[in-house]
Parts: structure tokens; sequence; C-alpha cells
């Protein structure tokens, strides 16, 4: 709208006669023509000349942006150094619910899993979270059998067994049932803890999912057999 009024006013001084003012209304309008929309070094964009702003970014200090980059990765490894005092990188076994209170109680983000040891879902739960464990230094990965967790078993009604708890500050925030667990995998599955990796990025626990390398198109396992593992693998 603007370039459109810029070519209007310079036909009107033509017709006036009066040149000099053409000519400088001229220069306007092939500068407003010019103008676009230009990246900035701060991740913004405005209008501009798409060279001078391109020289303009060049002239960035890339000794800057190393220096943030390093910086970052300090407060990473400073971060990381913390959790590995606190007990993360592996999946840990607790022996009551009193060591589960003080145990997660400092923990930011945490995950317990109650099995009872009597199916080989939940021996596959710990497999699963014991290679996820050292991967995702975020969160504290732990077990309890169910023997062990009388308040729990009261606390949430259990929809069966093997179950994850998803916990915040030594709160409990939200319950992984068995039919949420083995959603699109059967726990014997080679594509059961791509599947975990996914949900726990989806409720919180941690940071990203891991890529394990087994593609599925659908997400379900491809054959009958999994689907019935899947139905008979946890106790109600």
């Amino acid at each position: 709208m603007r370039d459109a009024d810029a070519v209007e006013d310079l036909t009107d001084k033509l017709k006036s006669g009066n040149f000099s003012e053409a000519i400088t209304a001229a220069q306007k309008a092939n500068e407003a023509t010019e103008q676009q929309l230009c990246l900035q070094a701060g991740g913004g964009v405005k209008r501009g000349d798409p060279l001078t702003a391109f020289a303009q970014m060049q002239e960035q200090d890339p000794e800057d942006e190393l220096k943030r980059i390093r910086e970052a990765r300090k407060a990473q490894m400073k971060s990381e150094e913390t959790w590995k005092k606190q007990g993360h990188g592996s999946l840990r076994h607790l022996q009551d619910e009193k060591e589960f209170v003080e145990i997660v109680a400092p923990h930011e983000r945490g995950l317990l899993l109650l099995d009872d040891g009597l199916s080989p879902a939940g021996e596959e739960c710990k497999k699963a979270l014991d290679r996820l464990a050292p991967r995702h230094l975020e969160a504290q990965f732990c077990w309890l059998h169910a023997d062990r967790a009388v308040f729990l078993m009261h606390m949430v009604k259990l929809e069966g067994l093997p179950a994850m708890f998803v916990l915040n500050r030594g709160e409990v925030t939200r319950h992984l049932p068995p039919a949420l667990l083995f959603r699109y995998s059967s726990a014997s599955s080679p594509l059961f803890a791509g599947h975990l990796s996914k949900l726990l990025h989806q409720v919180g626990v941690i940071f990203n999912a891991d890529d394990f390398g087994e593609d599925s198109d659908d997400g379900s396992d491809q054959d009958g057999e999994h689907e019935k593992e899947r139905a008979r693998g946890y106790r109600r």
C-alpha cells in the first residue's frame, strides 16, 4: 500500500513539471521497493536492504557464538554432575516405602516401577528402564516390589501390574497402567524400549525420546503373537 502511494505521488509530480522533486520521489520509491524482509542476528525479522543486512550479520564476532555454546555446555555438564551425585543414571531398587519417600523427594523428575515379580512383563520393564536410565540423567529411575508398597497400592486404584508412577519432588503426578505401557507393543517386543521412551517424554519424565533404530510404520506389532503376549503379559 505504501509503495502504491509513492508511485502515485511520483506521477503527480511528473504531471506538474516539478522534475527535481520527482527525482527525489523516484529515489524514495525505488528504496521502498528494494527493501525486503531480512533476518536479523538476534533471530528477528525486519524490512531492509538484504545486502547491508547480511553484511551486518557477517560483522558479528564468531567468538561470541562459540562462547555462548561453551557456556551452555558447561551448564549442561554441571547439571549432569549434580544428577549423578544424586544417584541418577541407573535403575535403583528400593527396599520399602520409607526409602521411596526419602529417595524421590529431592528429585524434580522421577519414575517408579511397581511390580510383583510374577509376570515376564515386569522383568522386561526393568530391562527397558535399565537401558533408558544412563541416557536420561535428568530423571531418577527406581522400582519397588508391590508387596513393599502397601500405601501406594491403597492410594492408587491400580489397573494391573506392572505399573509406573510419574513423580515430581516426591509427589505422584501420574499413573501409567499396563494398558498404556503396552499400548503399542508387548513388553517382549524389540520395539518396547522405544515406545516407552516416547511415552516418558510425553508425560514429562525425560527431556527427549530415544531413537533405537527400530522402525514401525504404525507403532503396532507386526504379528498376532505379540497381541496375545500383550494381553497375558501383565497381571490384573
